[in-house]
């Protein structure tokens, strides 16, 4: 029922969703964000980035301002009950149902569209409609449900910006996480005396300012540090539960991993972030191998030839600099 309902809002919203707004919505995606967020850096006049962070996001949504916003274009009694019902009932906390006040269930098909439609009021429209009149120079905002980042030409337009946010937040019950909202100088315009611009965290990727080989700039990459750590615990906890499984079943479970960490980071200028994934797979690997070892040891030729039967998935770039060009939405 959720699903049906979901499709319905979402053939009715698709057509208001702003461009700025990429999670939740049919064919595009976070790489659609971040393919955007480069070109913008890249191309327009970006000297300055706000990094964002809701705190609780999806726990603070005020359902009377959120069945407000889908009354605007819904007029169906049945799917407005069934909304309402869906926010009221509750989650199980200790073996006792708890009512919900505010928020929006997660993991349900109707939470990503209810959590967009809210921003889409709350910000996208704000932002477009209110604040870029009334800036001196470009501003763009890059919104992947939750997660958001805006660029700016100049500095007093992104501290006017950053003054007025909070409020406009907390009128819909929302609030900005203090540690993780910043302001960076970042961009091809950045300058910071002639030492390298802030690095950017948006989308689970450490974004930086860098050259290309013909001497031009670009937006670099690298999977962020935090992400990366608990890829490679994920992996080891993986390794560690199947180390006694058959060979060929072993392989079968890490490359389903591995192919589902590249799937999405495998972005253009990250390699070697991929490849210290691969490296960690393949001595972790051979060291769990050695430890079901009588002798204690594989000899590394004996190791060699086991992996040209049961090869790891190497990193490749899923999605090279020239595609994802052509994904961003401008």
């Amino acid at each position: 029922m959720q699903r049906s309902v979901a499709d319905v809002l979402n053939a009715i919203y698709e057509q208001d969703f702003l461009p700025c707004s990429m999670g939740g919505r049919p064919r595009l995606g976070a790489h659609h964000a971040l393919s955007t967020f480069n070109e913008v850096v890249s191309g327009r006049k970006v000297s300055w980035v706000l990094e964002a962070d809701l705190k609780n996001f999806f726990g603070s949504l005020d359902h009377g301002w959120l069945l407000r916003f889908v009354e605007h274009r819904v007029g169906d009694p049945r799917i407005l009950n069934l909304i309402r019902r869906w926010l009221k009932a509750g989650v199980m906390e200790a073996g006792e149902l708890q009512e919900c006040e505010e928020g929006t269930p997660q993991g349900g098909p109707i939470s990503v569209v209810l959590s967009n439609l809210y921003l889409h009021y709350v910000l996208d429209l704000w932002f477009e409609c209110m604040v870029k009149p009334r800036l001196k120079g470009e501003a763009w905002l890059i919104r992947y449900i939750d997660d958001f980042v805006v660029c700016f030409q100049y500095r007093s337009d992104a501290e006017r910006f950053m003054n007025v946010l909070p409020q406009r937040l907390e009128k819909f019950a929302l609030k900005l996480e203090p540690d993780k909202t910043r302001l960076v100088r970042f961009g091809r315009f950045a300058s910071r005396g002639g030492r390298r611009p802030e690095t950017v965290y948006f989308l689970g990727f450490t974004h930086y300012c860098t050259r290309n080989l013909k001497g031009n700039f670009m937006v670099g990459r690298r999977t962020e540090k935090s992400r990366l750590r608990r890829s490679i615990a994920e992996l080891k906890e993986l390794l560690r539960r199947i180390r006694h499984d058959p060979l060929h079943e072993q392989v079968t479970a890490i490359n389903r991993r591995l192919r589902g960490h590249y799937a999405y980071y495998g972005l253009g200028g990250n390699f070697r972030s991929m490849e210290k994934l691969y490296r960690f797979v393949d001595r972790y690997w051979y060291k769990m191998l050695c430890s079901r070892c009588r002798k204690g040891k594989i000899p590394w030729e004996k190791y060699h030839n086991l992996k040209q039967l049961l090869p790891l998935q190497k990193p490749r770039i899923m999605l090279p600099f020239m595609a994802m060009k052509s994904m961003a939405v401008l």
